[in-house]
């Protein structure tokens, strides 16, 4: 079973953080826009999910 504390929700909460706005900046790079619109929108709410479990954890 895997423990989720504090720290690692941070972590993951920051690697999506990264993907997120990585995705966000191939939607002007690339010519495929479509595809990373909806990648950039799946990561935007894996993130932000994230980083609600994380602040209700802390809290």
């Amino acid at each position: 079973m895997v423990i989720l504390d504090h720290g690692t929700l941070g972590y993951l909460t920051f690697a999506f953080m990264s993907f997120t706005m990585l995705s966000g900046a191939f939607i002007f790079l690339k010519k495929n826009r479509d595809l990373w619109i909806k990648i950039h929108i799946i990561l935007s709410i894996i993130t932000y999910i994230l980083m609600v479990l994380t602040i209700l954890l802390v809290r």
